[in-house]
């Protein structure tokens, strides 16, 4: 059974095909600031476009609805992205949903400059933020609508459900907002400094050891290094065991091999897992070896094929980094 709220909405979506292709929809409200049109353009970094004016760059819509304001673009995803729900949420509470024309999209909900919960909008289960268990006791129409066309307008109405605000149609024409109809605002966004971030997957996953590693002197780098590709030669059998244990005893003695010897690392099989693991297995020796790739990197290479492993040899590692200082 669709509801009136999803069924509003899935209308809303039928008038305007277009937006198949692309929306954001962002509703912020008060908590220890207002929500007014001049706060969000301030967190958005954003300026009014004015009449006549260029139209180009990444521009938005805004406009009040009571202590709400509603922010929309038909063309661009940057209200749900990381750095800009930091700035758009500091001292107010910002649900926004969003997709591409891939047909990928989520829910998020941020607040303090937290995201708090993201929803797939295609597997409602599929959730991460600090609290992703704050969109439990909403998610019936979401819930519903999977597996059928109700999709796209269920998260939008899962937003109505959360805010009480609703996107109006009426404020609508067929190029998108209409000034005329609506008390839109016009803005260009500005420009946010990026999250920090790590300067590779393991340092995401492993941020502490990763810091540890690229601290420590050259010689507690390469230990380390060997003692991850010796795991995985442990762990997998390879067509050519010469050329694995020949990789194992260049990173140990701090030498390099050719290119021709690096190719043939490639071509080598490994056995011992399902085939994902026994090719990330290949790429670790690679990666070992490889050019342009630090020791740390190398060492996160081999995380992957030794997921079962990985706990002990963490524990190594970070004895290695702890005896050395």
């Amino acid at each position: 059974m669709v509801s009136d709220m999803v069924r509003y909405y899935d209308d809303f979506l039928t008038d305007r095909e277009w937006l198949a292709e692309g929306l954001s929809w962002a509703v912020v409200q008060s908590a220890s600031a207002e929500a007014t049109i001049d706060g969000v353009i301030k967190r958005l970094r954003a300026r009014r476009v004015e009449p006549g004016e260029d139209h180009s760059g990444e521009l938005a819509d805004l406009a009040q609805i009571g202590p709400n304001v509603v922010v929309f673009q038909d063309a661009g995803c940057a209200l749900g992205q990381p750095d800009v729900l930091r700035w758009l949420s500091d001292g107010v509470r910002v649900h926004t949903v969003d997709w591409t024309i891939n047909g990928n999209g989520g829910v998020t909900y941020a607040v303090y400059g937290k995201v708090l919960a993201w929803m797939d909008m295609n597997d409602p289960e599929r959730r991460h933020g600090d609290d992703p268990a704050v969109f439990d006791d909403d998610l019936d129409d979401v819930r519903a609508a999977q597996g059928t066309g109700y999709v796209k307008s269920a998260v939008m109405a899962f937003v109505e459900r959360r805010t009480g605000v609703r996107l109006p149609a009426e404020w609508m024409n067929d190029e998108g907002a209409d000034p005329q109809a609506g008390p839109w605002v016009t803005v260009r966004l500005g420009s946010f400094p990026p999250e920090p971030r790590p300067p590779s997957n393991f340092g995401h996953y492993e941020p502490d050891l990763d810091a540890r590693l690229r601290a420590a002197p050259e010689s507690v780098r390469r230990a380390a290094l060997a003692l991850a590709v010796r795991a995985v030669t442990t762990r997998f059998r390879f067509s050519d065991d010469a050329l694995a244990r020949q990789v194992v005893e260049a990173v140990e003695q701090g030498l390099t091999l050719d290119g021709e010897t690096r190719s043939r690392i490639l071509r080598l099989t490994a056995q011992g897992a399902d085939d994902r693991a026994c090719t990330d297995a290949v790429y670790a020796l690679y990666a070992a070896m490889g050019k342009g790739m630090s020791m740390v990197d190398a060492v996160g290479a081999a995380r992957y094929p030794i997921v079962d492993e990985w706990p002990v040899l963490r524990r190594e590692l970070y004895r290695l980094v702890r005896e050395t200082g």
